[in-house]
């Protein structure tokens, strides 16, 4: 191969080289520069999700209270995210110990909300436990817990009658431990300080009026009998010495009785009964599972027909109850039965005067039955 060729190619091999490391080190080696614009053309973006379906979120009450057999409402939102398929058909239930509440089937489009009122029909007193199930096309299957208690819910008059009887700041003339009790037993009690009213008397079961200090209105008496008339439940207490100022506060009583035409009236007559037990009872659900109760001295209640006399002692009623419009009301002679605690040491433990006086709140919170209603005509 002559000189020059040899030469040549020794040349061309070099630059080849040199070409190469050039590339290699501004390639590999030296940081890209990237210019504002290619920058803004690149840069990151947000996700989008793959649209394989709907991705609905549930909003609903993790825990409620309701009032026994009065009917109650809660919201549920739905709504389905943004970038999302379409949710059609989608059939939403309310499932539980009370059956099945069937809401509607709709559709929720891409990042739509939809809010829906559920309404349950009255349920008796306990703990229910719901679960909002959706279920449709294409395959959504959501289900969330919602936790119910339905309890009954006793007003105490507060207003007429001032509320620290009620919270024991009146010593042993006090129905504090009768309240605790109803509270142990899963009833629940307000103090209305104000006078009664549709607002308020909605969100009772039972309310009771024990000797007022003051009269009442004539609207509070219709609000009673609106009251009464849509299955509430009504307890009139007394005196049991109706001397004094407690003539005063059973004639209210009375008049209260009267404006309801109840043959009932609390009253000083000529019979004055002593304390002591009495096994004369009547046999009635408020009666249940009650030989034998301890009772104060006192006046007995002057009652006739349709009052039904429960408890008496020496032939004088001490306890009644009668169905009123599609209510009922409950007669007690005096405060004295509604203290659990013995007033003095000579007075003896009644559990079973516990009993009756819970099975008469309950039973006063139970609307008739359709039957109860047919019989009273």
């Amino acid at each position: 191969m002559p000189k020059q060729t040899k030469i040549l190619i020794i040349v061309l091999v070099g630059v080849v080289v040199l070409i190469s490391g050039f590339y290699i080190y501004n390639k590999l080696l030296i940081p890209k520069k990237t210019s504002i614009s290619e920058k803004l053309r690149t840069r990151e973006q947000p996700i989008i999700p793959e649209e394989t379906g709907p991705k609905l979120i549930v909003s609903a009450p993790v825990a409620i209270e309701t009032v026994a057999y009065k009917p109650s409402l809660f919201n549920v939102l739905i709504e389905n995210e943004k970038g999302y398929q379409e949710a059609k058909d989608v059939n939403i239930t309310l499932r539980g110990i009370i059956g099945t509440v069937s809401l509607s089937y709709v559709n929720i489009s891409q990042g739509e909300s939809k809010n829906f009122e559920v309404k349950l029909d009255g349920l008796e007193p306990g703990d229910y436990t719901l679960y909002l199930d959706i279920n449709g096309k294409p395959d959504i299957n959501i289900s969330k817990t919602i936790l119910i208690k339905s309890q009954i819910v006793v007003g105490l008059d507060g207003y007429h009658l001032f509320s620290d009887i009620w919270k024991g700041e009146k010593g042993e003339y006090s129905e504090a431990d009768f309240v605790k009790y109803l509270n142990e037993n899963n009833i629940k009690t307000t103090i209305i300080d104000s006078k009664f009213s549709s607002e308020i008397l909605g969100k009772l079961n039972v309310l009771i009026v024990e000797t007022p200090e003051q009269p009442f209105s004539s609207i509070e008496k219709q609000e009673l009998r609106n009251f009464l008339n849509k299955k509430g439940g009504l307890l009139l207490v007394g005196a049991h010495s109706v001397f004094g100022s407690e003539e005063k506060f059973v004639a209210f009583l009375n008049d209260l009785a009267d404006s309801f035409h109840l043959e009932v009236k609390f009253a000083r007559s000529s019979q004055y009964i002593p304390a002591g037990w009495t096994k004369e009872i009547t046999k009635h659900p408020v009666t249940s599972g009650v030989e034998e109760v301890w009772c104060r001295s006192g006046y007995p209640l002057e009652i006739d027909i349709p009052m039904i006399p429960l408890v008496k002692r020496e032939g004088g009623t001490i306890y009644a109850v009668q169905q009123y419009a599609k209510g009922k009301i409950g007669i007690i002679r005096d405060a004295d039965a509604l203290r659990i605690s013995p007033l003095t040491s000579y007075e003896p433990e009644c559990p079973q005067c516990n009993r009756l006086n819970l099975n008469l709140i309950k039973w006063l919170a139970t609307p008739p039955t359709a039957k109860e209603l047919e019989e009273m005509g």
